[in-house]
């Protein structure tokens, strides 16, 4: 009759098999509390919503791609037109959280009504006012005098709400020219850019705007930049807005646009940045 073996190699795998187990249900649970230690409870997906004058599209756009990669869980989205366009939306109600705006005017008419966050409204970047003509132009067009000439039929230029339009007019008047340029000129309604459409599309024989937007194109060339004491100057700004509902995300929003890392894009732009305008709060 065969012996009874006394081994017991089933336990032994039992107490192995147990083993792992506890080291797996152990592991899981310590990355499970890493993870809840090294996630913030403030982290949350936030929506910001900014109106910003025309010449700041281009900018703009390219800073919030820097901006994602830091602050990924904050989508901004941009509304661009004329600065006093933008400001009678905010007016109207529309929900911007930060106004960013080309002329100083409007930012005031907020900040009157109490609109604006108070301490929040900062002076912004520089910019320079140019006379443009298609690249290939062969009309004796050199300085803003010569837009009276007969030669000249056609001129692109801003109305008063959009900012550049206040700038322009300025320069004009001071020329002693705006008047008799009434008959040439075709009008940019909503947004400063359709200036330098019009010249790129070689619809009119020139076009004043700032020069940030002239340097984005290559079918177009500066003839004059206004000498700064033709036209007041040119002083952006930007602000939160007292309804924001993201008010500590739209101030850290206004605070990287006045960092370093942004103020080195705004010059690759041509936009002129002073001490004042990178200050934080």
């Amino acid at each position: 009759m065969g012996t009874l073996s006394t081994s017991n190699p089933p336990k032994k795998f039992g107490m192995k098999l147990f083993r792992w187990a506890m080291l797996w249900l152990a592991s899981f649970l310590l990355c499970l509390w890493l993870g809840s230690c090294t996630s913030s409870p403030d982290l949350k997906a936030v929506s910001l919503y900014v109106g910003a004058a025309g010449t700041f599209r281009d900018v703009l756009q390219e800073i919030d791609q820097l901006y994602q990669q830091q602050v990924p869980n904050v989508v901004v989205s941009y509304q661009f037109a004329g600065t006093g366009i933008i400001k009678e939306q905010i007016v109207q109600g529309e929900p911007f959280d930060i106004f960013v705006a080309a002329d100083p005017s409007p930012m005031d008419e907020l900040e009157k009504k109490g609109a604006i966050l108070p301490g929040t409204r900062q002076n912004f970047v520089g910019n320079q006012i140019a006379l443009i003509v298609p690249k290939d132009s062969t009309l004796p067009i050199s300085s803003f005098k010569d837009l009276t000439s007969d030669l000249v039929k056609t001129v692109s230029l801003p109305v008063e709400q959009v900012a550049l339009g206040i700038y322009t007019k300025d320069i004009l008047v001071n020329l002693g020219i705006f008047t008799s340029l009434q008959s040439k000129v075709k009008w940019a309604m909503l947004d400063q850019r359709e200036v330098l459409k019009a010249v790129e599309a070689k619809k009119v024989d020139a076009g004043i705007t700032f020069l940030t937007d002239a340097k984005l194109s290559s079918q177009v060339k500066v003839v004059e930049i206004a000498p700064p004491n033709l036209h007041r100057p040119v002083k952006t700004s930007l602000a939160v807005l007292k309804k924001s509902h993201n008010m500590p995300e739209a101030i850290a929003l206004i605070n990287f646009l006045k960092s370093a890392e942004a103020e080195a894009v705004f010059q690759k732009y041509g936009f002129t940045v002073t001490p004042n305008s990178v200050a934080k709060f």
